[in-house]
């Protein structure tokens, strides 16, 4: 049926590389999560390449199959990493910025992109803060060295979302085109 228009085979395979493509891509997030949990150093840096590839499930398949892929994501890695607060920065941050930047960005507006890029993050920032500050000695956790901490992590914040940029330039350049021969 269908074969000899090749509408409906071609339409199922665009469904089955999507399914393939975000299965693959969410095992792999995983196991980047896994790696996380186990290294000693370097950890924020896996946090960061499970959002780039979270990145790649949106720009080949979709912004639907990118919630797919980090709901799945996020159940994968709370069933099977050990230590469940290690899975928090990437289900509370790193995934949702990742989903977040994409509808922010479809805005086209860049004043408002940053104002809610900047929100999402203090979002984010505001609860890691009270749960960190226990960690920290009080001198740290007072006074002017929680305004220069705050100038600090949106400075920081500011050159991740420049960085995810550049990666999602560089995956349209040099990435997709070999993903999409195939």
């Amino acid at each position: 049926m269908g074969e000899g228009t090749g509408k409906k085979p071609e339409r199922y395979w665009g469904t089955t590389r999507k399914i393939a493509l975000t299965g693959i891509l969410s095992a792999f997030i995983t196991i980047v999560l896994v790696i996380e949990s186990i290294v000693p150093t370097g950890r924020l840096g896996f946090y960061v390449l499970a959002g780039f590839l979270l990145s790649a499930v949106i720009l080949e398949c979709g912004v639907k199959w990118g919630w797919a892929s980090y709901l799945i994501s996020s159940a994968s890695g709370l069933l099977i990493i050990p230590e469940k607060l290690n899975i928090l920065p990437y289900i509370m941050f790193f995934g949702v910025y990742t989903m977040l930047k994409f509808h922010v960005e479809s805005l086209r507006k860049p004043w408002l992109e940053i104002l809610l890029k900047l929100a999402a993050f203090n979002l984010f920032l505001w609860p890691a803060w009270g749960m960190m500050k226990v960690f920290l000695p009080p001198a740290l956790t007072k006074g002017t060295m929680v305004i220069v901490a705050g100038i600090v992590l949106q400075v920081i914040f500011a050159v991740y979302d420049i960085l995810f940029t550049a990666w999602i330039r560089f995956y349209f350049e040099k990435i997709a085109p070999k993903i999409r021969r195939s």
